[in-house]
This record gives structure tokens, sequence and C-alpha cells, in this order.
């Protein structure tokens, strides 16, 4: 006997994924998967000596280019321009680039809760609050136990053998070059990643060019 179609079965629905999503749509999993997190690149001058004198002899050189030009005398400029060339050259073959990569936020959590601050550091906090005239909040984290913590588990180049290797090395820094790590650090582990909307000059320069 043939049925009649209007009584034929409906076909039975696709089923949904295991998490929930329709057939077809993307996953959680593919969107893990391309998860990247943020990472930067830090010069540092290991000659912070050199580095240091830069400035100064940039403004020396600048001074002597201006008493050469008003006096009849044997030109001093020559001189400075090129101890200033030789502080470059030293500055820049003393330079290493760390690079840095944001580590999972629970890690980040597990090392901040490993570093709370000492009884001094909220001390401190409460007092400059109370001049402030705000209610005193605990610091997050003891500054000087976290920054080397962070910086040494985002490190990825240089590669680092060992923990007793990294301590050796972040405590022969000076304090700018200590800050230059840290704050970057920092700014990859706590920086907005939204980048905003896509650049007008691109899009001019890629426009004239037929390339957009």
């Amino acid at each position: 006997m043939t049925i009649p179609e209007t009584f034929q079965a409906s076909p039975a629905p696709a089923p949904a994924s295991a998490a929930g999503a329709p057939a077809g749509g993307r996953r959680l999993a593919e969107v893990t998967a391309r998860i990247q997190r943020p990472r930067e690149q830090v010069p540092l001058y290991l000659d912070a000596e050199a580095a240091s004198q830069i400035a100064d002899a940039e403004a020396a050189l600048e001074k002597a280019r201006e008493y050469d030009e008003l006096h009849n005398e044997p030109d001093t400029a020559p001189a400075i321009a090129r101890h200033l060339r030789d502080l470059e050259e030293r500055a820049e073959a003393s330079k290493v680039v760390f690079v840095l990569q944001a580590v999972p936020h629970r890690v980040y959590q597990r090392l901040r809760t490993q570093c709370p601050p000492t009884a001094q550091q909220v001390e401190q906090a409460a007092k400059a609050a109370e001049a402030r005239g705000e209610q005193a909040g605990e610091p997050a984290f003891d500054p000087d136990a976290f920054a080397p913590l962070l910086v040494r588990h985002q490190l990825l180049e240089p590669v680092v053998s060992s923990d007793e290797e990294f301590t050796e090395f972040w405590d022969e820094l000076n304090d700018g070059q200590l800050n230059q790590l840290w704050s970057t650090a920092l700014t990859v582990q706590l920086g907005v990643t939204d980048p905003g909307p896509k650049s007008e000059l691109a899009s001019e320069v890629l426009q004239t060019f037929g390339l957009s």
C-alpha cells in the first residue's frame, strides 16, 4: 500500500554538534588553536655606560659645531663626532634583542599569587592612599619578586638554561634595564589586543598602487 504524501514522515533533523553548535558551525577547539598570545621584542643595550653617554655626546657635538662656525680656530667638532660614533658602535655591538610573550591567564594568576605584597608595601600603599584622601587598597603583588618571575616565564629569547642562570643575569642589570624588561612584560601581558579600525593611511596607499 502506498502511503499518501501528506502522511509521509519528515526527514530526521541533523544531529547537533557535541558543543551544541549548528552542524558546520565553528568549533571552539578551532578557535583555541588559533590563539596567538602577544609578543614583543626588547632591544637591550648591555653596555649601559656607552648608551648613557650618547645623549651628552650629541649635545656636545651640537655646541662644537656652533662654536666652530663662530670662531676662526681649528675645528673641534670632528673629534667629538668620532667619539660619538665610537659610543654608538659600542652600544650597538652590545645590543641583545629579548623576546617576551604573554603567558596564559591562569599561569599569570598563579605567578602573581606567589608574590604577595610585603607588610611594608601594604603600609606604604595605605599611607599614600590616605595622603590622597582615598580608600586604601592592598597592592596586587610584590613587584620586586614578581618582576623577575614574570619576565622569566615570558622570555622566549635568549634561551635560558636554568633558573640560576636567569637570576644571575637579572642581578647584573641596572635599574633602567630592569625597567625595560619589566614594563614590557606587563604591557605584553595586560595590553589590549584589539587592533582597532583599519588604517585609513594604509588604505589610501594601497588604493594608490591598485593593491587594495
